[in-house]
């Protein structure tokens, strides 16, 4: 549904919109920057965005890492209004060069184990340092301003600026920044600095000799290229409707690079209904679903072969999978997905003894579908596998979980009327608490959550 809210907040009139921002500002400090950048010139935004860095480099509080998403977020935003007001190519890119080299100070006061902060130095900067050197005029400062910040990288956080480089500089610039390299190479006296200038010069011939062979590969030349390039030579040919040169790429990749198989299963998706290839699309959905059943892949497999083929796979699906003896949580979630709950309860009933004890994710879902349609029985024997092994683990943080199963399961027992070979209910109860008695913690959880 279509976001009426913006025609409501022009109702109301500049004014009211205007007072209540600037009481907003007074209670946030984000909502009061953003104006502060919005009413304010490019001189003024510019001395602002310094005085930020400043901070930055002067700083000496820790970010750990429950803080370190919001201080990325914090990075980002710096970075997204230089990009909205700074229009001068050659001032954004001293800008952002001045951003980039904060990642000293920043490294060293901010846990940063997931990365987070990091791709904002990686991905964000480094996207608008080439933005605005595509831009620049002076060729000259480009260079520099790249060899100043590529040859200082202590933290990692500026490797990404090596990457693609005849397309990102460009190869005017390029070779420019390749005669600079070799002249600082050839006076630099100390070994380090001189490696690191090989590296580079290594690098950039590599990536120039690579550039002029995908080139020639666009051409319809027959080329030696490194995966990834002939994954863009697939790409590139798909977007020129060239669907037969794009497949004749994917065709030369290696079989044993499982880890494109993704990337290669979506090339060919495009390749095929480009080609109004029905019968190789249909098999390569059938061949993406079959090794990993889920209910988006099972819509795209039916987009292929037209919906009147459903219960037809689902037939199929289902005795594939009731030849496997182990309970598998992938299809069990599927059969849940899917709406077989028939199927699913004979599939548990059959294999709740092979239940993979680490699914904390997967089977509450599952159990609680089972119990949405009145399957308590099966439902409960999913809660009971999960709150044995946590028992079995004695991990105490995760006994409030074990505390919701065992609620669960009081609810569920009185709707029960079959408990097959099963133990009750009581019976079960009675045994957790035996084998468990010491567990103290989990049964004081369990009594307070009794009220």
């Amino acid at each position: 549904m279509p976001d009426t809210r913006k025609q409501l907040l022009m109702d109301l009139g500049l004014e009211t919109l205007a007072d209540t921002l600037l009481e907003l500002a007074g209670h946030n400090e984000q909502v009061n920057d953003k104006i502060n950048s919005l009413t304010s010139a490019e001189k003024v935004n510019i001395k602002r965005y310094r005085q930020k860095l400043a901070g930055l480099r002067k700083s000496n509080r820790y970010i750990s890492l429950e803080l370190s998403s919001s201080f990325a977020d914090q990075l980002e935003r710096m970075l997204l209004d230089l990009q909205t007001w700074v229009t001068d190519p050659s001032t954004g890119l001293d800008l952002v060069a001045e951003f980039i080299e904060t990642d000293d100070v920043v490294f060293e006061i901010c846990d940063d184990s997931d990365g987070t902060v990091g791709q904002v130095y990686l991905s964000t900067a480094r996207n608008l340092f080439f933005q605005y050197a595509s831009l620049c005029q002076d060729k000259e400062k480009v260079a520099t301003l790249f060899i100043r910040l590529a040859t200082k990288d202590d933290y990692g956080a500026r490797s990404s600026l090596m990457k693609d480089l005849p397309e990102t500089l460009g190869e005017p610039v390029l070779s420019l920044v390749l005669k600079k390299i070799q002249a600082l190479e050839a006076t630099e006296k100390e070994a380090k600095n001189k490696k690191s200038y090989t590296w580079m010069l290594e690098s950039i011939t590599s990536q120039q000799r690579e550039a002029q062979l995908f080139a020639a590969a666009l051409q319809g030349k027959q080329v030696e290229l490194p995966v990834p390039r002939m994954f863009a030579a697939a790409r590139a040919f798909l977007k020129k409707q060239d669907a037969e040169s794009a497949l004749a790429w994917i065709q030369r990749i290696p079989e044993d690079h499982v880890s494109y198989g993704y990337e290669i299963e979506e090339i060919l998706k495009e390749i095929y209904i480009m080609q109004g290839d029905r019968e190789s699309l249909v098999a390569l959905q059938y061949k993406r679903f079959r090794f990993f059943r889920t209910l988006e892949r099972f819509e795209e497999l039916l987009l292929a072969t037209g919906q009147e083929k459903r219960d037809e796979i689902l037939a199929n699906e289902w005795a594939h999978i009731s030849q496997s003896s182990s309970f598998d949580d992938d299809d069990a979630q599927f059969l849940s997905e899917i709406g077989m709950i028939d199927e699913l309860e004979v599939y548990i009933f059959a294999r709740v003894e092979t239940l993979n004890k680490g699914s904390y994710y997967t089977v509450p879902k599952i159990a609680a579908v089972l119990a949405k349609h009145g399957r308590y029985l099966a439902a409960s024997l999913l809660y009971r596998s999960l709150l044995d092994c946590m028992m079995e683990r004695a991990y105490a943080k995760s006994y409030h979980h074990g505390v919701d199963y065992l609620n669960a399961l009081d609810t569920f027992a009185p709707l029960i009327k079959d408990w097959r070979s099963y133990p009750t209910h009581n019976s079960y109860k009675v045994n957790l608490l035996l084998e468990n008695k010491r567990k103290t913690s989990f049964w004081n959880q369990y009594r307070i959550s009794k009220g």
